[in-house]
């Protein structure tokens, strides 16, 4: 119970310092795994759907290069490789579990973030992270 604790404390701590940096962003996708926010400022973080409130972006739990968690790597390099995942994803796949929460491998995710996210900003965050 401790380790959770300074676990999401951590994680608060990152966000806080992570949204003091006001920074310009190369695209639409970038934005949204940086900040959780589209270009226009939106917010895609669906609080109502989502069980974990405090994180507003992907680089909140999977770090600046996708890969801080080691059970949960979002670089496109590991969630498309068939050696490291049972079904490798691809772009269908992982629209599909922003959409529903659930695997490449149709299990049931339950990550507790949702997002708000148009056909556009999830192709853009794809391609965002095809370049991890």
């Amino acid at each position: 119970m401790k380790n959770l604790i300074l676990f999401i404390v951590a994680i608060v701590a990152i966000n806080i310092l992570e949204g003091c940096s006001h920074q310009s962003y190369v695209n639409n996708g970038e934005s949204i795994y940086r900040t959780g926010r589209n270009l226009e400022g939106r917010s895609l973080l669906d609080k109502g759907n989502s069980q974990i409130r405090i994180i507003k972006s992907c680089q909140g739990c999977h770090g600046k290069n996708g890969d801080r968690m080691g059970n949960c790597n979002i670089k496109w390099s590991h969630l498309s490789d068939p050696g490291k995942i049972s079904v490798a994803y691809n772009d269908s796949l992982f629209t599909r579990f922003l959409d529903k929460d659930i695997k490449s491998d149709g299990t049931a995710a339950q990550t507790g973030v949702h997002w708000n996210m148009t056909t556009e900003e999830k192709k853009d965050l794809v391609e965002f992270l095809k370049s991890l």
